[in-house]
Order: structure tokens, then sequence, then C-alpha cells
């Protein structure tokens, strides 16, 4: 288990040093820390469902620290849709960890997209300050 970790962030520390590298000649931002987590977990995760790597608890946080990485990119354009954003991701990874498909998580999933656009479309349309009361804990989250 020690051995697979320090594997992985060797393997992690050898993808931010090739992406700070070449994030020199390019003239569009992009964060090297992100792109090599993603770079790492995608490798690791391909190796998993090959078995040549075992250990899904590393992969999960590292998948966890992509999918927060991508709300903290998108959470100021979310608005209202940051809670079924943000759980959409964590489902999304638990996934790719165990490729199977929960038909009550994605029904929930569904259900939770279909209320908050109700409420959006009530909100834009009515301006009702109850519903503003409501959602203000999930617009300034």
């Amino acid at each position: 288990m020690v051995k697979e970790v320090f594997i992985l962030l060797l393997v992690n520390v050898f993808f931010y040093l090739i992406f700070t590298f070449f994030s020199n000649f390019r003239n569009k931002y992009f964060c090297t820390v992100c792109a090599s987590v993603f770079s790492t977990w995608l490798l690791f995760l391909i190796l998993n469902y090959f078995g040549y790597f075992t250990n899904k608890i590393i992969l999960a946080i590292l998948i966890g620290a992509s999918a927060s990485g991508v709300f903290n990119l998108l959470k100021e354009k979310l608005g209202l849709f940051k809670f079924p954003f943000i759980l959409t991701l964590f489902y999304f990874g638990y996934f790719l960890l165990t490729r199977e498909i929960d038909f009550y998580n994605v029904a929930i999933l569904i259900f939770l997209w279909l209320v908050f656009l109700i409420l959006f479309f009530v909100y834009k349309k009515q301006n009702f300050k109850y519903f503003l009361k409501i959602l203000d804990c999930c617009k300034n989250w």
C-alpha cells in the first residue's frame, strides 16, 4: 500500500513538472496542479480497470479533488445550481470507481435538477421573496 502511494506521488510530481514546463510555452493559462492531479487519477483509474492498481481510496481522494476543483472553477457561473452540480460531480466520481449505475441515485439527481430548474423559472418569472429566502443558503454556498 505504501509502495502504491509512493508511485502515485512520483507520477503526480512527474505530471506536474511536465505540465509546468509546457505551460510556459502556451499563451493561455491552465492550472498545472489540476492538470497533474487529473492526469494522475485518470492514468491510475485506467490501470485499475485492467487490474494493475487496486487502491481505490487514493483514487477517490484524487477524483474528489478534481470534482471540487471543477466546482470551484464554475461556482460563480452556476448560481442556484451549485448544489445539484456538486452532487452530480460526486456521483460521477463514484460511477468512475464502481462502474455501476444505480437507478435510485440517478433518479434523485434527476429529481433534484428538476426541482432546481422549476425554482429557477419560478424565481425568474415571478420573483418570489419566499423562495429567495429558502434558496439563499444554496445561492451563497
